[in-house]
């Protein structure tokens, strides 16, 4: 394989003083902790973890206190109020029908215990139970993707250093060839024609330069949004890019992983168990209710002397005319098969997210051979360009094509190098395996020499 001679970066020590040098596996924890993302989903686990404290919770007595003062001459409320209080009387009989006034102080405990409830209770337990479980590994999967995107990120402005630093070399080449083209232009050693031609190349390669600078500074900005600092933070990638082998194994391999492994799937089967759960729910919803209660009530006509009565008892409800309720088992058996088919074509998305992965991995990696060779090649014709031209057997205009090509070449090899790594984390992440080990491996092969 060709290899080329990359010149070595120097890291944190010849950096700028204002601009740090910035790790990968530094900015992935740097970003993790930052990401809004995963306090997200942070704070829907603890808020389905509530709800099924929620949901285990129904299964225990209610309690409630009660309080009412009244006050009316409403012949049976007056009546009901006397006996209450332990104040009827034969005198009572007397004004049945035109009561005076009579004021009612009430307190009450009441209880309920629920002995049967249509399995809404333990229905209801499973969906939160699922929930909460699908959110655990919902967790999991957005902490991956964020995980991947600071791994691209990171990546990205690396590569956008290594093609500003290649653009800025052909720039101080090729004005150096223009200078010697100048002193030699005016001993007629060389066309105006082509001195102008060269002229317009080495605008281009400035153009270049200008865009590729623009572009860092974006790239860079662009993490340090992510990783919740100031967006105008100075850093540099501290790395480079350079030919690395992973030992990408067979594909099945990656796809095994990802069908038994992918949390995104595993959300799916639990998001189906709470459909099930649902839907079950809504079909048992014409079981009868059956709930043992008491109550311990206390009167008075003041706030003293309170006269206390309980009762208790079984209470049945039993809806012999819902008619939602066909409607509603029809759409919750719905929703379970929505969500079945919504979590086949997860598996089919896993699936095609391996296959893709893996292909663009390989074909980076052969193709970064082809480049390195292309380069080669370029640079071998601008060596031997340069001492013709300075004979005067070779034009000015060559020479800065020569430099382009070379700079072409060059810029589409460290793409691939970029690729190789980029594709790397998307394998490992289309296989639910891009973990802190798989982050320090990408770290390792583009760690500075």
């Amino acid at each position: 394989m060709f290899k080329i001679a990359i010149f070595p970066y120097v890291l944190a020590a010849a950096l700028p003083l204002q601009a740090s040098a910035l790790g990968l596996e530094e900015a992935v924890r740097e970003g993790l902790r930052a990401s809004s993302d995963l306090e997200l989903m942070r704070a829907k686990k603890a808020e389905a973890g509530a709800l099924l404290d929620e949901a285990k919770g129904n299964r225990l007595p209610r309690l409630a206190v009660k309080s009412a003062y009244t006050r009316g001459d409403e012949p049976v409320y007056a009546f009901a109020s006397a006996m209450k209080q332990g104040t009827f009387s034969m005198a009572s009989m007397a004004t049945i029908n035109d009561p005076e006034p009579v004021g009612n102080y009430q307190a009450s405990l009441e209880a309920g215990v629920p002995l049967f409830t249509g399995l809404a209770i333990s229905k209801g337990i499973q969906m939160r139970e699922a929930g909460a479980r699908a959110l655990d590994a919902a967790s999991a999967r957005a902490e991956a993707g964020v995980r991947f995107s600071l791994v691209h990120q990171w990546l990205t402005a690396l590569l956008r250093r290594h093609l500003l630093d290649t653009v800025e070399a052909a720039v101080a080449d090729s004005e150096k060839e223009m200078e010697t083209a100048d002193s030699l232009r005016e001993k007629g050693m060389v066309l105006g024609s082509d001195y102008y031609a060269a002229e317009a190349i080495l605008a281009g390669l400035k153009a270049y330069r200008s865009q590729w600078r623009r572009a860092y500074d974006l790239e860079r900005e662009k993490l340090n949004i992510m990783l919740g600092r100031p967006k105008d933070t100075a850093f540099e990638p501290a790395g480079r890019l350079d030919e690395a082998d992973f030992g990408v194994g067979a594909q099945n391999d990656y796809l095994a992983g990802a069908l038994s492994g992918r949390a995104d799937l595993k959300a799916a089967a639990e998001a189906e168990k709470a459909a099930g759960a649902w839907a079950s729910l809504q079909k048992n919803s014409i079981l009868p209710v059956v709930e043992a209660f008491g109550v311990l009530e206390a009167n008075s006509a003041s706030l003293s002397d309170f006269k206390s009565a309980g009762l208790y008892g079984l209470r049945l409800t039993l809806p012999i005319g819902d008619p939602g309720w066909s409607a509603r088992s029809r759409a919750a058996s719905a929703g379970l098969r929505a969500q079945e088919a919504e979590t086949a074509g997860l598996r089919r998305r896993a699936a095609a997210e391996v296959a893709s992965a893996w292909q663009s991995y390989m074909g980076a990696v052969e193709s970064a051979r082809d480049a390195a060779l292309t380069h080669e090649k370029a640079r071998q014709s601008l060596e031997l360009f340069r001492p013709l031209y300075r004979q005067g057997r070779q034009s000015v205009m060559e020479v800065l094509r020569a430099e382009q090509a070379v700079l072409e070449a060059k810029s589409a090899y460290y793409e691939n190098l970029f690729k190789i790594n980029l594709f790397y984390a998307q394998l490992r992440l289309a296989s639910e395996t891009l973990d802190d080990k798989a982050v320090s491996e990408i770290a390792a092969a583009t760690a500075a020499k």
